[in-house]
Formats: structure tokens, sequence, C-alpha cells
């Protein structure tokens, strides 16, 4: 379900220092949900439809970390607004966590390869 961001977000996502205000859409598939500006939502959905497949992977880690919990994935425009709200050096993705949500932002826009790479790390990740 892809949705307008607007005031009455679940959580505090809107309010962390990942978010950015150029995401104006969201796609919403308990418990994953995926932040993105109108321009990136070919790749918001190409992601969307790899992480079908691991849906159930992600749900159960996130369950192991709390009983109601989230997966944010933020998908920006530029890798360096991922450094800057990461605070990394140079790279094109980082985890991060909020309270028990698990927050993954994505510093776009990637290549098919570079998304299958970052699904497969994050596999490992949630093993």
């Amino acid at each position: 379900m892809i949705i307008s961001v607007g005031d009455k977000m679940d959580r505090y996502i809107t309010k962390s220092k990942y978010f950015s205000q150029d995401f104006n859409a969201a796609i919403f598939s308990d418990p994953i949900r995926i932040y993105f500006s109108n321009s990136h939502e070919a790749q918001a959905l190409e992601l969307y439809f790899k992480l079908q497949s691991r849906k159930n992977q992600w749900e159960k880690f996130l369950r192991a970390r709390g009983s109601d919990n989230y997966c944010y994935i933020l998908l920006y425009g530029h890798q360096d607004q991922l450094v800057s709200r990461f605070n990394v050096p140079e790279k094109y993705f980082e985890t991060g966590e909020m309270g028990e949500d698990f927050i993954l932002g994505i510093g776009g826009p990637l290549t098919t390869d570079q998304i299958d790479e970052l699904l497969d790390n994050l596999d490992q990740t949630m093993n």
C-alpha cells in the first residue's frame, strides 16, 4: 500500500534524525515500512517486491527484538543524505536503531545488483 506521508504517522520516525523532509510517500507492509520521495517510487517498488520473499525471515528477526516493532527503510535520493543522517563515512547503506525498531538507510539510487547485495548482507545479519 503506497500512502502519502502526513502528520499522523506511527511512532516518531518522522521526528527522528533519520527522517528527511524529501520523503513524501511510503509503502507499509507490516512490519516493514519504506519511506521515499515520489521521484524514487520505481526503486522503492523494486525494493518492496524483492523484500516480499524475505518478509517472514525479517518479521522473525524483528519479533525477536520486541513484540511490536518495525523495520523502517529510508530510501534517500542521494548518498550524501545517508552519510549526514547516519553520521557515517561514504557508503550506500547503513543500519541504525530507534528503540526496538530497526532502521535501514539507503543512499540511492542503487543498481539492481546493489539492491541484491544489500539484501543478501541483511539476510546474513538477520540469521
